[in-house]
């Protein structure tokens, strides 16, 4: 089952069961949702946009927003490179030289635009032992302003409108849900290998180091990735 699959299940598990008919586990979700109150009544919808959260759901009239994840090696967030450093230069420190770094690691092929030739693509492991310098400088950046990074990656999107106030994890018999604050906290005192932020796994979403027509629209993409989340949350 596809993750859009998974969310219209749920969606329409929490709209037509019973409560005292869902899953061990989905009742345990929606208590902790509820403060440890057994909701008297429940609904929920889809929720569009380009926001983090997926379904909303009104428990006892309150309403929640809620991002689904399901699998294994999750993307919490994709963008274009340009767009990202926009966000930086708007909200941080204006470095060229770190805006450059980043521009020359996620094209991976020697410049700034991805336009070199595709036998210098590289990736992404080649080119930390050939620019450790550059990684240093991104991960020191990074560093500096982790918190507010991993809440855009994790809670807001890159257009913030709606946060998403949980995350569930799973499908209707096997979930988990922790809270944005909970999820933040522990994401944040978790640190991977360069390139990271906290928990999260920073890259390109996709090299296409053989050349080729199908992956090519995927380049100059940046996407973190949250690996082992289902144990992480678990441990939340």
């Amino acid at each position: 089952m596809n993750g859009f699959d998974n969310e219209k299940q749920i969606i329409n598990t929490i709209n037509t069961v019973a409560f005292e008919n869902l899953s061990t586990d989905l009742k345990n979700v929606l208590i902790k949702i509820n403060n440890g109150k057994i909701p008297k009544s429940l609904s929920s919808e889809k929720y569009g946009g380009t926001d983090k959260a997926d379904l909303s759901l009104t428990i006892d009239n309150e309403q929640y927003f809620i991002s689904v994840k399901k699998g294994t090696g999750n993307s919490v967030h994709q963008e274009p490179i340009e767009d990202f450093i926009v966000f930086l230069k708007t909200n941080f420190e204006d470095d060229t030289t770190v805006f450059n770094d980043l521009r020359h690691f996620i094209w991976g092929d020697g410049t700034l635009d991805g336009k070199g030739d595709i036998v210098n693509r590289i990736s992404a492991s080649k080119y930390k032992n050939t620019f450790p310098l550059k990684v240093k400088n991104i991960q020191d950046y990074f560093d500096k302003h982790k918190k507010d990074l991993l809440v855009r990656f994790i809670i807001t999107g890159a257009i913030s409108n709606k946060k998403a106030d949980y995350l569930f994890y799973g499908d209707i018999n096997d979930c988990y849900v922790v809270s944005d604050d909970d999820m933040i906290n522990f994401a944040l005192n978790v640190n991977k290998r360069p390139i990271s932020i906290g928990v999260l796994t920073f890259q390109a979403w996709n090299r296409n180091i053989n050349g080729g027509n199908k992956s090519e629209k995927k380049r100059g993409q940046i996407q973190l990735k949250w690996g082992g989340l289902k144990e992480d949350i678990k441990q939340i």
